[in-house]
């Protein structure tokens, strides 16, 4: 019996037909009208495109500077030689206002001033690494704490004047064996040189160094951690054994100037890793630097109701020959974070302060990378979650940008180099590579 064909169904055929080859002749256009790509109609396959330059970027720019001056969790105190550079660093100690009058428990008693200050000395807290098996590699050998008089004539943030400070002569030392560079370490200070500026109210600031016959590095408590250095003496009153002990942690009084009260202590790179060549991006080191990505992809990539499956960022990494792996102590890992300024804030150290994890902001995927630094190679960094909450954000809340870190950030020289917009061959240029579902319909988004 011959098979019956209705005109219906062979009406349906024809146009299913039709649609398939109209689907398979659509090419996605992303410099469309307006900068607005055309896509294509009603088709659930997927697209790809790769953006680089300027179509990706709008800023790539390396930020130095990390910790901000002042707000350091713990303060490195180091001097050591890796990869064939020196690093050394010190602590600076600011204590601004000092007690010179007895305390008397007589409020109506007229202010009796310390004539004599005796046992004067600067206490500072060691923080214990993390790992115990790292204490004989950071202290292996007996350690002597220099203490300088850095006080300088110069505004608060020149730091310049106050590195100047450590060519001079220390006021004070002390060594102490390998293990018992933990807990308080008090350090005996010319209680001379502290009398005169006690009974002058004139204030006192302090440098820290150290050194050894071997590499040495240690963390000191900071105020920001709660940790401050304290510095005690007795007073006393007239020729009398009337006498007070007194102890003041660190503080910091610059009239005028309230919002620089994290200054009371803070670290200061006496030698570390040099700027980044021009052209080069970094992210790491000793001071620390990350590296600021804003991104400039087409408003009909991230708005409209094209779906994005994948967002990948591809990064070229230059081999840091400076620190190989035998000069390591741990590892360091390249770790992204998502700036959450808005667009209003115009200054880039700032914004890539105002930063988060990806994963404190509930995008999942966006792994901290253990990629070696002195490795020559090609690294990617899956950012399609992160596209996703800037999707529904919007692009007026906050930045499309993210920052890349590096784990031992002012905390050892290692860093993390990259090839920026500038590379010698455009293949080695940092781009995006995107795959995405077009949206349903005809026209523009």
């Amino acid at each position: 019996m011959p098979v019956s064909r209705s005109p219906g169904r062979a009406l349906l055929f024809v146009s299913a037909l039709a649609a398939i080859v109209v689907a398979s002749a659509c090419q996605e256009n992303l410099t469309g009208g307006a900068a607005c790509p055309t896509l294509c109609p009603d088709t659930l396959s997927v697209k790809d495109t790769i953006l680089s330059g300027t179509k990706a970027f709008d800023t790539l720019v390396t930020v130095i500077g990390f910790p901000p001056l002042g707000t350091e969790q713990a303060l490195l105190v180091a001097n050591y030689t890796q990869g064939g550079s020196p690093v050394q660093t010190a602590a600076v100690l600011r204590f601004d206002s000092l007690p010179r009058i007895f305390p008397d428990t007589d409020t109506l008693a007229a202010p009796r001033p310390f004539t004599r200050v005796d046992s004067a000395s600067l206490r500072v807290t060691i923080i214990a690494p993390a790992d115990s098996t790292l204490d004989t590699v950071f202290v292996p050998d007996t350690v002597t704490f220099l203490v300088y008089d850095v006080d300088a004539a110069a505004p608060d943030l020149d730091t310049a004047a106050v590195h100047a400070q450590f060519n001079t002569a220390p006021i004070a030392s002390r060594t102490v064996p390998p293990d018992s560079v933990k807990g308080q370490i008090t350090i005996r200070l010319d209680s001379g040189f502290v009398a005169q500026h006690v009974r002058a109210g004139k204030r006192i600031r302090l440098g820290i160094r150290i050194q050894s016959a071997k590499p040495v590095q240690v963390n000191l408590g900071s105020s920001d951690a709660g940790l401050s250095a304290s510095l005690g003496y007795f007073g006393f009153v007239g020729t009398d054994t009337t006498k007070s002990f007194v102890t003041r942690n660190v503080n910091t009084r610059t009239p005028g100037s309230p919002n620089f009260s994290t200054l009371a202590d803070y670290d200061l790179v006496l030698q570390g890793t040099p700027p980044p060549a021009a052209g080069i991006l970094a992210a790491g080191g000793i001071p620390g630097t990350r590296i600021y990505m804003r991104f400039s992809v087409p408003s009909a990539l991230i708005d409209s109701s094209a779906t994005i499956v994948r967002a990948n960022l591809i990064l070229h990494q230059i081999a840091n020959l400076d620190f190989g792996a035998t000069d390591t102590l741990d590892t360091i890992m390249l770790q992204p974070t998502v700036v959450q300024a808005s667009p209003s804030v115009t200054n880039i150290a700032a914004a890539s302060q105002l930063v988060e994890l990806p994963t404190s902001l509930g995008v999942t995927g966006v792994p901290t990378r253990n990629f070696h630094p002195e490795v020559q190679r090609t690294d990617t960094i899956p950012l399609v979650g992160v596209f996703a909450l800037w999707r529904r954000l919007g692009p007026l809340l906050t930045q499309r940008a993210i920052v890349l870190e590096s784990t031992g950030e002012n905390t050892e020289p290692r860093r993390y180099l990259f090839y920026s917009n500038t590379a010698p061959a455009d293949s080695l240029k940092p781009r995006i590579e995107i795959s995405f579902i077009p949206r349903s319909g005809f026209g523009l988004p």
